[in-house]
């Protein structure tokens, strides 16, 4: 069992290192890149670290492996959302939540009394990501990606949960072989998995911009009837749609009577949109400004605006129209009467370009 623990831990470094190394030569974003490269190299280590049989190496080349093998849990964390969560202000608590997972693993190295909450921490925040993974699918216009969810995240951070619940109940026990084998065999069966799914040459699941891939294709049927259905996509986001407060994917396409693959892959595919969220808000973000800059509105509060444009409450509006503009919707209609933006490409309309 020794024997074969090490051969799968070998197999797996050399599959993690090789997958990012083939990764940098892919049609993908910066982010994705250094998101794989981060787990790939935190994961061997922690491979190299959990070993069945100590690597009898030098104090201080351990140590920095030690550290690398810590920051496991941050890593997980930073692909998944990268992945998962385009919106990036969406991503900053997880991450921060990965870090401070991995903080508590790094604490542990040196006092081992601290396994439990260690443990606790890591269940919590694995269980989080397997059902950020799923829950993100509501919103999600990528077929690709909508797809993979399940498989991802029971791979990933179903791994990552598995063997952490395990410990956390007692089942595995810490440092011995069973764990250990467990740990190489998941590993190593994720990291082939992972890299099947990743190296295919569809780069659209990845978020960020993407480097451009020449696309021969011939214009099909199905292209046509898409074409008439983003005509009537605009048609209804110009009638207000929109408006309707709590609008999902489904509603949109039970309003215009097509399914919702087809919906998704046209204001995927055909608008430029990877979130519905984010291709209904900026809708209501441009209503919003129209309305600040509005003199004669002057007195309509933020929550009236916020209502009247579809948001339930004024947190998600405050947060949507920051992220989209800049500005808080009280410092741009600061601006706007006093005939100055901070940023004037944000103050173009936004609605105009769905026609």
């Amino acid at each position: 069992m020794i024997y074969l623990d090490l051969a799968l831990r070998g197999g797996g470094i050399t599959l993690l290192l090789l997958l990012a190394f083939l990764l940098w030569r892919a049609p993908i974003g910066l982010e994705g890149r250094v998101a794989v490269t981060a787990l790939a190299i935190s994961k061997a280590a922690f491979l190299i670290t959990t070993a069945a049989i100590p690597l009898d190496l030098p104090p201080l080349v351990l140590s920095n492996i030690t550290f690398l093998s810590v920051l496991t849990p941050a890593a997980i964390t930073w692909l998944i959302v990268s992945i998962f969560l385009d919106p990036p202000w969406w991503r900053w608590p997880w991450i921060a939540a990965g870090l401070a997972t991995s903080g508590a693993l790094y604490a542990h190295t040196m006092f081992p009394e601290t396994t439990p909450y260690c443990l606790t921490m890591g269940v919590g925040l694995y269980g989080a990501l397997f059902l950020l993974a799923l829950w993100s699918a509501r919103d999600d216009l990528v077929e690709c990606r909508c797809r993979a969810r399940p498989g991802f995240a029971s791979a990933i951070a179903g791994l990552a949960l598995f063997l952490t619940g395990a410990q956390a109940v007692g089942a595995l026990e810490e440092g011995t072989v069973v764990l250990a084998l467990f740990q190489a065999i998941g590993v190593f069966a994720v990291t082939l998995a992972f890299a099947i799914w990743l190296l295919r040459p569809d780069a659209d699941r990845w978020p960020g911009e993407q480097e451009p891939v020449a696309d021969t294709a011939r214009p099909s049927p199905e292209d046509a009837l898409d074409a008439a259905l983003i005509a009537r996509i605009n048609a209804a986001m110009a009638g207000g749609i929109w408006r309707e407060e709590g609008l999902t994917i489904g509603a949109l396409a039970n309003s215009l009577a097509v399914p919702e693959h087809r919906l998704r892959r046209a204001i995927n595919q055909g608008l430029g949109h990877r979130n519905f969220s984010s291709f209904i808000n900026r809708a209501r973000i441009d209503a919003a400004r129209t309305t600040l800059q509005d003199p004669a509105r002057m007195n309509t509060t933020v929550l009236e605006i916020a209502y009247d444009v579809g948001f339930a409450s004024v947190g998600p509006f405050n947060r949507a129209f920051r992220a989209e503009v800049g500005q808080s919707p009280t410092e741009y209609r600061r601006a706007a009467m006093s005939g100055t933006f901070a940023d004037s490409e944000n103050s173009a309309p936004i609605v105009a370009n769905l026609h």
